[in-house]
């Protein structure tokens, strides 16, 4: 999940400005040289050079143990910091495009993977290498990071969507077991809505509503993006996916506000169910204490579908224009993703583990019985988030966010879903 809130509107200026610099820069979306392939690390002479890494708040424990151990790996090795005051990924992303414009390349960059197709497409940077990864780094996870089948991004902090339960609220109105598919939430909300008199569900209508959407979509058998670029989901699976937000419109079950406020309603025990990310789960441990019982529990899937989560979060990517530079930032990327780290960031954030033994440790850590250690003993494979090409990411995610939003407001998926499907394909070209 994008671990700051966004709106759409906002992700769409921040991208479309990113776009424009990147194109006022040509091709490649900077004047200061190509990105260059990693040499091998002991070929390279540390003496007098200097790597830049920018990340977000949540990466700053790495960013700041990994300088450490560079640069007493390789005397005479700089690795300079930069803690970006960036209201979230998509400001990241501009601010490190703004940078390469004005001639200054940041080599590693935090980025969300949402973004990472952007990236790859719009500045081509070169593979990272893993063979610079730790041992326990868990392999299974570079795929959400790939395009083309090549490793672009090795990802840091992982999430999937999941459901949130007031299991006050649902036990009061009879409901004892977190719902697991489509039809179950259904029949949940109309049980506690019966008993409240008010919508029991939010399904994000902004901000992540298309990773969710994204969610619904691929675990109802959906292909989410073509390999063209299009829209693959204007079929009876992806009307399937769907379905459960137009079933809940029509029923008035589906509170019509915007995440932020339903992650408000649901911290004051307003809200019985609301899908989100785990990494909410600390934030909301604090927040709700013990005003009331509440779980974390798998992402109810559509009926008869399979999970195929998209993967939220962040990870690494490698920009450096010099070979031995390349070949230090991607030794950079390995002592970040250290196991010691990946443990102490999903203690922090509850993010889902991307390393063996810091899964080993956080699995025998009392905590992962809570609803903060729901995401350390996930074991499945996520997709990537999104695939857009180009720069029509924010277009695209605009469509899909209007979309639901019609759908929770009581449209019908055959009235809406092929007039979506034609503006995503049209900006996707």
């Amino acid at each position: 999940m994008r671990t700051f809130s966004r709106t759409t509107a906002a992700t769409a200026a921040a991208i479309a400005s990113v776009a424009l610099l990147a194109a006022a820069c040509g091709g490649s979306g900077d004047t200061a040289g190509s990105p260059a392939t990693a040499a091998a690390v002991d070929s390279c002479d540390p003496n007098g050079v200097t790597i830049d890494t920018i990340y977000a708040q949540q990466g700053a424990q790495a960013a700041e143990q990994a300088k450490k151990t560079l640069e007493a790996e390789h005397p005479g090795l700089t690795v300079n910091l930069e803690l970006s005051s960036a209201a979230g990924y998509d400001a990241l992303t501009q601010q490190v495009v703004t940078d390469l414009a004005s001639g200054r390349r940041h080599d590693v960059v935090m980025v969300g993977l949402g973004q990472v197709r952007y990236w790859v497409d719009e500045f081509s940077p070169a593979p990272i290498n893993p063979e610079a990864l730790n041992d326990t780094y868990d392999r299974r996870f570079l795929s959400i990071g790939e395009v083309d089948g090549k490793p672009y991004v090795a990802p840091f902090q992982v999430s999937m969507p999941v459901l949130y339960t007031n299991t006050d609220l649902a036990g009061q109105a009879g409901v004892t077991a977190p719902p697991t598919s489509s039809s179950e939430l259904l029949a949940a909300a109309r049980a506690v809505g019966e008993r409240t008199d008010a919508a029991a569900v939010a399904l994000p209508r902004d901000g992540i509503a298309d990773w969710v959407a994204q969610a619904y979509i691929q675990s109802a058998g959906a292909t989410f993006v073509n390999p063209d670029g299009t829209a693959g989901f204007d079929s009876d699976q992806g009307r399937d996916g769907l379905s459960i937000y137009a079933d809940l419109g029509a029923e008035k079950l589906a509170e019509p506000v915007a995440f932020a406020d339903a992650m408000a309603m649901f911290t004051r025990g307003e809200l019985a169910y609301m899908i989100s990310s785990p990494a909410s789960a600390a934030s909301m441990t604090t927040q709700v204490g013990d005003r009331f019982d509440w779980s974390v529990s798998a992402f109810p899937v559509p009926d008869g579908g399979t999970p195929s989560l998209p993967a939220g979060g962040n990870g690494w990517i490698v920009l450096s224009d010099d070979p031995c530079r390349a070949a230090f930032a991607n030794e950079m990327i390995g002592a970040m993703l250290d196991p010691t780290v990946i443990a102490t960031s999903a203690k922090t954030f509850s993010y889902v583990p991307v390393d063996t033994r810091a899964a080993a440790e956080l699995k025998a850590d009392p905590a992962a019985r809570t609803q903060v250690g729901f995401a350390w003993s996930f074991d499945g494979t996520l997709t990537p988030w999104g695939g857009w090409h180009g720069d029509a990411t924010p277009k695209v995610n605009k469509i899909i966010t209007d979309l639901v939003t019609e759908l929770t407001n009581g449209a019908s998926v055959d009235d809406v879903l092929p007039g979506a499907v034609r503006q995503i394909d049209g900006a996707a070209r």
